[in-house]
């Protein structure tokens, strides 16, 4: 029997196997999970090209500055959007009437 035999019983070899290729498995996917795409080295989700309507648009307005056309614009009318902000506005200024006892002490 040989020293190595004597170190390792024969029933711990299989595990020992199982564990080294178990480690280096996971080794590996670490290193490759390191060695991922960048942004020096784009995958095919990365080479679609970004920001093409901005460009699109910024061009046309190069091009031909003045409006597309002559229609009035469509929104909501001044009396109506002047109602909309003071009660939006009113709303956050309603205190809390919630069961809370408020002591004033003082003279102001």
């Amino acid at each position: 029997m040989s020293a190595r035999n004597r170190i390792i019983p024969p029933v711990l070899r299989p595990l020992l196997a199982v564990i080294c290729v178990l480690t280096a498995l996971s080794v590996l996917s670490a290193l490759a999970g390191c060695a991922g795409p960048s942004k020096d080295s784009p995958i095919s989700e990365w080479t679609f090209t970004q920001g093409e309507a901005f460009r699109a648009q910024r061009d046309a307005q190069r091009l031909n500055p003045a409006p597309a056309d002559d229609d009035p614009v469509i929104g909501l009318d001044g009396r109506v959007a002047e109602r909309a902000m003071k009660n939006m506005r009113d709303g956050e200024k309603k205190t809390d009437e919630s069961n809370t006892l408020r002591l004033k002490i003082g003279s102001k």
